[in-house]
């Protein structure tokens, strides 16, 4: 009986996992992504002439190559992943007109190797939704008060780039959200290099040439544990400057020289990392033990100090371009002079090469100014120098644009003409007497519509109670795009319905949850080709919500993993994967977790232990219910009245019903033995109600014992399969 059951419950085993093991789901596989290559070439010999045309027309991750040219341009807007190559940065050229260059609204594009000029606000735009952007080998031409690159996402790598700004004005690179890498880029010419604004965090700036600005790093308004390392910072009037409750930052390993003030710090942040500082030309303490290090610390302000200055320049690898280049001579002088800081070198600087426009180069050896031998014409012009080391090893580029205009009269040399002086009422024989300019942008004040040239008008800073006249000190704007977050008190001014600039307006957030006034608390996807919000009502960095903007409703989303689950339709199941790397939606596919497939084979060893179990129960019921009856035929009955309740029988009945019970679930085939057993429980169950009735006899209580043992008998044969 032992054996054949055992076998009845190893084929069920097989049978029920073989039945599981086929019903179980697979997890699709992801078809590559298609990826082609469209070629712009401005002269036709390509897939299109325009660039927009290539772009618009382009599939996600496919590459658009840019044939060298002067292609005009602007407004250049990227909504998908693309990577868009110029045959090099120095011919390949998007003329911008003026307006504004790339406009990056998606995750995941590259640029490279292109030359960007005449922008309008900005070369370079990417957007809150431009996450793991990257931007390398670009020339920007910024003009006068406008920016090189604005950067609202995150994780965006701007490397190998020259970012080159005029006449000290506007911003070569502004940094918000957190965690964007810059490195190894030349930024110069701008009233700030690089600037780190509004809560932003995390961000690297290695390995960077930062000169000739009025201020380098301008890290401001509560932003944080950003890192400036490895950096030449010279020839600014001023450094680095950190303010406005930023703290927790950290700067060292870099080389200051030659700027008017090193640096200006407030609040708690670091200059050394426990070992080495930075080198300052400024410091003035020894090295007695000559281990490179200052014996006393560099004092920055009250609260800030390097305490392991460095007491030489940390000498790059590389050759640094020469720095500070400027137009010496006046505006009517056709031969016109340069001069330039001294690129600095490892192994020595052998001299300098120039050039104007598209001319050959000169050799003009180690020295740093140089004027034409020849008449240059009327015009604006671009002043070229290099550097030289005696390895042969060269610097890059560094230019400076001037105008030549033989009828500019400026007799007292101070800059304006005679005939602007005249316009303006000052004297133009008096060198200190010409129109007063604050911003030096050539718009004296008296005409100037923002004397400051901080992007608010005169009139709206008077509207709004701010100095005209101090560029730090404007309205209350959190996304920066010049419109103030309230409204003017005087009503001339309507404030800005989207403070944070996250596309939707502030009434919108401040129903579903979220802060009006961050713009990283939502996130825009597109699901069939419309747009929805990510939204984080609970403000713990983690969406909660999806919103539909057209008919104002909400459904779910859950956090899993690094990914998003969103119940497209409120149905209560999950339609789409929003992916946190890339930014893509795709349509949801439940897997079975590989843990499953253990569940149905615990459940068959739980089993069998019951199995076994029952049945050792069973048996031991049956020894002892023998041993009684031996019992009872030696000893007479007794006189006393027998027992109402029999423990032999009521485990006969429980296991017989756990035995079917376990059947049921088992295998359908047991239909017949499950018959069987109901007839056997009404046999036992009637045996027990006439055992409830009193038995005076003997004979009555050993007949009834027959009939149990004979039931009892039935069930053995039944689970040995002989029923």
């Amino acid at each position: 009986m032992n054996r054949k059951l055992g076998v009845q419950i190893i084929t069920l085993l097989v049978t029920f996992l073989f039945i599981f093991t086929t019903l179980s789901s697979t997890v699709q596989s992801t078809p590559p992504i298609p990826q082609e290559t469209l070629i712009v070439d401005i002269n036709g010999n390509g897939d299109y002439t325009s660039i927009q045309d290539a772009i618009d027309n382009a599939n996600p991750n496919d590459i658009i190559g840019i044939k060298e040219g002067v292609y005009r341009e602007n407004n250049l807007e990227v909504h998908k992943k693309l990577t868009i190559v110029g045959n090099n940065q120095a011919n390949t050229i998007i003329d911008c007109g003026g307006n504004n260059g790339f406009i990056l609204d998606s995750s995941n594009v590259d640029i490279r190797n292109l030359k960007l000029t005449n922008p309008g606000e900005y070369a370079i735009y990417v957007k809150p939704d431009g996450d793991w952007c990257n931007i390398s080998q670009v020339i920007i031409e910024a003009a006068q008060k406008n920016i090189g690159i604005r950067i609202r996402a995150s994780s965006v790598v701007v490397s190998n780039c020259d970012i080159v700004g005029i006449g000290l004005t506007g911003t070569g690179i502004e940094l918000q959200e957190q965690n964007n890498i810059i490195q190894d880029c030349n930024i110069y010419g701008f009233t700030v290099g690089v600037l780190v604004l509004i809560g932003s965090h995390h961000h690297e700036i290695n390995n960077c040439n930062i000169f000739n600005n009025e201020i380098a790093v301008d890290i401001r308004i509560e932003s944080h544990d950003n890192l400036v390392s490895n950096c030449n910072i010279y020839v600014n009037d001023l450094g680095i400057y950190i303010w406005q409750n930023s703290n927790n930052n950290l700067v060292y390993l870099n080389n200051f020289w030659k700027n008017d003030v090193d640096a200006n710090a407030q609040g708690n942040n670091t200059w050394d990392n426990r070992s080495q500082g930075n080198y300052w030309d400024k410091y003035n303490g020894v090295d007695k033990d000559g281990d490179g290090l200052g014996d006393t610390p560099y004092k920055i302000s009250e609260e800030n100090t390097d305490r392991y200055p460095l007491t030489s320049m940390i000498l790059p690898d590389e050759i640094t371009i020469p720095t500070d280049v400027r137009h010496v001579t006046t505006t009517w002088d056709n031969t016109p002079s340069f001069a330039w800081s001294p690129s600095v070198y490892s192994k020595g600087v052998e001299g300098y090469y120039v050039k104007i426009d598209n001319n050959s180069e000169t050799y003009v050896g180690d020295t740093t100014s140089w004027s034409s031998p020849n008449n240059i014409s009327d015009g604006v012009h671009t002043f070229y120098v290099r550097a030289i080391g005696t390895d042969d090893k060269t610097s890059g580029y560094v230019t400076v644009i001037f105008s030549i205009d033989t009828m500019f009269i400026d007799t007292d040399g101070d800059g304006w003409s005679d005939e602007e002086e005249q316009q303006y009422d000052t004297d133009p024989y008096d060198l200190d007497n010409y129109p007063l300019d604050i911003d030096n942008d050539r718009i004296p004040d008296s005409s100037d519509t923002d004397d400051d040239n901080d992007g608010y008008n005169d009139d709206m800073e008077i509207s709004y109670k701010t100095d005209t006249k101090n560029p730090n000190n404007y309205p209350t704007d959190t996304d920066g795009d010049k419109i103030p977050d309230e409204d003017a008190t005087s009503g001339s001014y309507t404030g800005d319905v989207d403070d944070d600039d996250d596309s939707l307006i502030d009434t919108i957030e401040t129903s579903l949850g979220s802060n009006p006034k961050n713009g990283s608390d939502t996130k825009k996807v597109y699901i069939t080709g419309k747009p929805y919000y990510l939204v984080d009502v609970t403000q713990d960095g983690v969406y909660d919500i999806l919103y539909e903007p057209v008919g104002e409703t909400t459904t779910a989303v859950e956090k899993h993993n690094e990914h998003y689950l969103i119940d497209q339709n409120g149905d209560s199941t999950w339609d789409y994967i929003y992916n946190t790397p890339d930014g893509s939606v795709s349509p949801y596919e439940e897997e079975i977790s590989p843990l499953i497939i253990w569940i149905p084979i615990t459940l068959m060893i739980l089993l069998i232990i019951l199995i076994i179990t029952l049945y050792f129960k069973r048996f031991k019921c049956w020894k002892y219910k023998e041993l009684k009856k031996r019992e009872e035929i030696i000893k007479p009955p007794s006189i006393r009245e027998p027992s109402r309740t029999h423990v032999s029988d009521k485990d006969t009945v429980e296991m017989i019903s756990q035995t079917k019970n376990l059947l049921q679930h088992i295998h359908q085939d047991v239909e017949v033995y499950m018959e069987q057993l109901r007839q056997l429980e009404n046999k036992i169950e009637y045996t027990t109600i006439e055992e409830e009735k009193e038995t005076t006899t003997s004979e009555e209580k050993t007949s009834k014992l027959k009939d149990i043992s004979n039931i009892e008998e039935e069930v053995d044969e039944l689970l040995s399969g002989q029923g």
